[in-house]
């Protein structure tokens, strides 16, 4: 929490920094029209983790924080892409797409006894662990709102996570591996203000949360950043990025396209820098 607050922070000094230094800029006069028409940005994401998994029948066996039981690291660097189209003449319509992929790899002679199905990985094993998480999402917005100022709409999406493990050990030649899938619907909302020609604030955030059948699942995911135009079709920028997801879920569950018995805890704060083009 102590974390997020300071990057909030540092985004809001940012802001008014920006807004601050850009002010002799041309402001933005009745006929402009800020909104771009295709957005593409990649870039780097610096972040903390905190995950914990529980897998088996009726949720007893592999139940562990990951962080701590088998030594991943608990903060990444990662890539990520994101993109949009706005597809309509009045540019209140857009699709949006997302990915990005958080990859941990770990050695650790194990401090006690890690039941993982009908295996148990024994204590003063060497366990080799790799957890492989990506999130891909696409999502439908339209601006109910729209000046040439401030753009705000509301979305709805989809999020798809596809988790792989793999878990060996020195001793007995233990090892298991398997891949699982979540599918989580999403609404939000999200929002563009131009704060100079050039200068842009932009944030969404997506909820999810379905209780059904021996189904349980809830997604936060809130997002924040600042980017400068410094080109006509190129620019830079820097943001905040929270996610977090659970899901319960068991064998009998008739929820559409889940493929795992157990429960999936994963959460990730932190800052993303990027480059954009754009037109």
């Amino acid at each position: 929490m102590k974390k997020q607050i300071v990057i909030l922070l540092v985004l809001l000094f940012g802001f008014f920094f920006c807004n601050f230094s850009f002010a002799g800029e041309d402001t933005l006069n009745k006929s402009d029209d800020p909104w771009e028409t295709f957005n593409l940005s990649l870039g780097v994401f610096f972040s903390a983790i905190d995950s914990n998994i529980g897998l088996g029948v009726n949720n007893i066996g592999l139940d562990i924080d990951l962080d701590k039981a088998l030594g991943l690291d608990t903060s990444i660097t990662a890539f990520r892409t994101d993109a949009f189209w706005r597809f309509t003449d009045n540019k209140r319509h857009r699709f949006n797409f997302s990915w990005f992929n958080i990859k941990r790899d770990a050695t650790k002679v194990l401090e006690k006894d890690i039941e993982i199905g009908d295996k148990v990985f024994p204590i003063g094993a060497t366990m080799e662990s790799t957890m492989d998480f990506k999130v891909f999402k696409g999502s439908y917005s339209y601006s109910f709102f729209q000046d040439n100022r401030f753009d705000f709409g509301a979305t709805f999406g989809l999020f798809v996570i596809p988790i792989k493990y793999d878990f060996k050990s020195s001793l007995g030649q233990l090892q298991e591996a398997d891949s699982i899938t979540t599918p989580l619907p999403v609404i939000g909302l999200r929002g563009d203000l131009a704060i100079t020609p050039k200068l842009f604030l932009k944030f969404y955030t997506d909820l999810f949360y379905l209780e059904w059948d021996n189904y349980k699942g809830k997604l936060w995911n809130h997002h924040f950043a600042l980017e400068y135009n410094v080109f006509k079709n190129a620019g830079f920028g820097f943001g905040f990025d929270h996610f977090e997801v659970d899901v319960e879920s068991h064998n009998d569950t008739d929820m559409p396209g889940v493929n795992f018995n157990g429960n999936i805890h994963f959460l990730y704060t932190g800052i993303l820098f990027y480059t954009k083009i754009y037109f």
